[in-house]
């Protein structure tokens, strides 16, 4: 696999990936619902090891949730896109994946956390599409 390559929505904040990433998931958690504001959160997991960053690293802001053991953010704070971060054990990258501005050779491999989806989440495929 190649260099991933990635940014926040203003381009302050830039990041690389050298190695294949662990993991692509699908997360519906009521959590995930609330940082991303949308049906799910697609992450990438990769090593922290891998993951470097380019540009910015001064201008991300993290938060942890207090009341979870392990459950955080990263934001650019000019623009507010979630970017990559350390979960708290050190041991995983979580990669927001439409922060990715090259494609991985690898797709969503499995969703978590199904029992939270939420009831008006649907497959985008049933719906007419427009260019």
């Amino acid at each position: 696999m190649s260099t991933l390559h990635g940014s926040c929505l203003c381009g302050s904040v830039t990041y690389r990936i050298d190695g294949r990433p662990l993991d692509f998931v699908l997360c519906h958690c009521g959590r995930c619902r609330k940082v991303t504001g949308s049906s799910f959160a697609a992450n990438l997991i990769a090593r922290p090891e891998d993951v470097s960053w380019t540009a910015g690293e001064a201008h991300i802001l993290r938060w942890d949730l207090p009341t979870a053991r392990s459950f955080a953010a990263s934001t650019c704070r000019v623009c507010g896109t979630p970017v990559p971060h350390v979960t708290r054990n050190g041991q995983f990258m979580i990669v927001p994946a439409g922060t990715l501005d090259s494609t991985p050779d690898t797709k969503p491999a499995r969703q978590i956390f199904t029992a939270s989806k939420a009831a008006w989440c649907i497959d985008v495929a049933d719906l007419p599409s427009e260019p």
